[in-house]
């Protein structure tokens, strides 16, 4: 039996690659002889790079408080061609917070321009950013301003790079921009449909898990209403209409106007970068997972990602997750199974131990294996 394990991340507990790890012991000890290929995964958000192969290049950038922070570009070959992947988080992550910290009225994206401009001065003339997990509702202004953009307030005051410049900008101007910007294929990998303001938009839906509260909230999207008006008369892009422009507090609507990029489904793309399709073609049996599955698993999530590819060739695909939403027959047409790995009675904390986690996955798939290679099923 040929069993692939393609999870994604259990966020804020396991890697992708220690979830497949866990799952690939609890296999091994239902099913000895089986022959099992873990591929970790990812949706655009954290951990893309860590879900492909290759040497990531160091570099010192800033955070989302403009202090000095570690972060990479990762060289890799995309259509052909050379490509720098950047990963957003690394930057502009929620995780490089603390619980105080954390405001999308002081953060900004900074950083990853500085991550681009890196890839840029390097020669590369195809950037891939992966969008997820972000700090910031700057709307990319930081990550423009770190690309040679100056923006300026009412009072025509040029806005300095800390704090986030979304809150005061007025105007902007591009006539001192890194050179290599207009000779470069941006692609912006995300895992979010939203647009760039209003009810669903980048302020309304993700500013509040980032800490802003209702009146910040509500401020933060007057003022990417003001920034979309501004995309629109610099470049003629509507980013409201722009597909994914929410992403990341705004950033894809700045690489989708500002830098003339495309905003891509992530898992679409790590599947391919990984070269996923020809071990699932392999496989018998097909497990996935994350830390959470429910009905906004449809948009563009790991899980769902690998159960359509698992259905194109006619794999039999189970999902497990360390938590199930009230929605989650609306996942049933694309999975075998679905379940939850929690065997004990915890608390949230308790269960996202990381030791825990593996622990309940390990014993998950050793039973869902063991049940699935009896008499009379396949295997």
């Amino acid at each position: 039996m040929n069993i692939l394990i393609a999870p994604d991340s259990f966020k804020g507990s396991l890697s992708a690659i220690a979830a497949g790890e866990a799952i690939a012991e609890g296999v091994a000890k239902a099913v000895p002889h089986a022959k099992v290929k873990v591929v970790p995964m990812a949706d655009g958000g954290e951990g893309t790079i860590a879900a492909l192969t290759g040497m990531p290049q160091k570099l010192t950038v800033h955070d989302p408080l403009m202090r000095p922070i570690e972060a990479s570009y990762l060289a890799i070959d995309y259509e052909g061609k050379p490509a720098a992947l950047v990963e957003c988080a690394e930057s502009s992550g929620l995780i490089l917070l603390s619980e105080k910290e954390r405001s999308p009225m002081m953060a900004n994206t900074y950083g990853l321009g500085e991550q681009i401009k890196a890839a840029l001065d390097d020669g590369f003339r195809q950037v891939i950013i992966s969008l997820g997990g972000s700090a910031t509702n700057d709307g990319g202004l930081g990550m423009l301003q770190a690309l040679g953009w100056r923006l300026y307030d009412r009072d025509k005051n040029e806005i300095r790079t800390a704090g986030n410049p979304l809150l005061c900008v007025d105007s902007l101007s591009d006539e001192q921009v890194h050179p290599a910007v207009r000779e470069t294929r941006f692609l912006a990998a995300s895992d979010v449909l939203n647009p760039f303001h209003g009810q669903e938009g980048a302020a309304y839906m993700f500013a509040p898990q980032k800490g802003a509260n209702e009146r910040e909230v509500q401020q933060l999207d007057e003022k990417l209403q003001k920034l979309a008006r501004l995309f629109q008369e610099a470049y003629g892009i509507d980013v409201q209409e722009t597909r994914g422009s929410g992403a990341a507090g705004g950033l894809g609507g700045a690489i989708a106007a500002a830098l003339g990029g495309e905003i891509v489904s992530g898992i679409q793309m790590v599947i391919e970068l990984t070269g996923l399709e020809a071990d699932m073609k392999w496989a018998d049996l097909v497990i996935t997972g994350e830390g959470s599955l429910d009905g906004q698993s449809l948009l563009g999530k790991v899980p769902v990602g690998i159960a359509k590819l698992a259905k194109l060739h006619d794999k039999t695909v189970i999902a497990l997750a360390g938590r199930l939403g009230k929605d989650i027959e609306a996942l049933h047409p694309y999975f075998d199974g679905i379940f939850s790995i929690q065997t004990d009675c915890l608390t949230i904390e308790q269960a996202m131990n990381p030791e825990t986690a593996v622990r309940q996955l390990n014993q998950t798939a050793e039973q869902l294996l063991r049940l699935y290679t009896v008499k009379g099923t396949r295997g």
